[in-house]
């Protein structure tokens, strides 16, 4: 049973604003690679295009480009990273996933209550866990 929620989420500034369907029960996700590390990313799951709605000041979404196919954004003035973006035509999927320090009003238990995947996208092993995780 899905147990999906509506949050809002913004950077610092307010200039980049988005609300998103989350279903937390499905988990977050942290990263070993070195943009997750030196970001201290912490994501959602997945998120359905169709449930993300994004609100940028002009100018102010800017964005990196992974090697993932994914485009993390952020706010070209406060520097908060709001959400990843990816694309992957090749496997037809497209998602986002939302840094969850960006959302405004997500309960820490709730957070804290979901279930945690760690990645070793260091190595690019993404099924698997990296064998020193407690410095994420």
């Amino acid at each position: 049973m899905a147990h999906e929620k509506a949050y809002n989420g913004s950077c610092h500034c307010k200039a980049i604003t988005f609300t998103a369907v989350i279903d937390l029960s499905k988990g977050s996700v942290k990263c070993n690679c070195r943009l997750c590390w030196k970001q201290r990313m912490w994501k959602t799951g997945r998120i359905d295009v169709a449930d993300f709605s994004l609100v940028a000041e002009p100018g102010r979404l800017g964005g990196f480009m992974g090697k993932h196919q994914g485009t993390h954004h952020f706010c070209n003035s406060c520097g908060i990273a709001t959400h990843t973006h990816v694309r992957r035509p090749d496997a037809g999927e497209e998602y986002v996933m939302v840094q969850v320090a960006s959302l405004d009003d997500l309960p820490v238990d709730d957070l804290l209550a979901a279930p945690l995947t760690i990645v070793d996208g260091l190595h690019d092993q993404w099924s698997d866990v990296p064998a020193q995780i407690s410095h994420l």
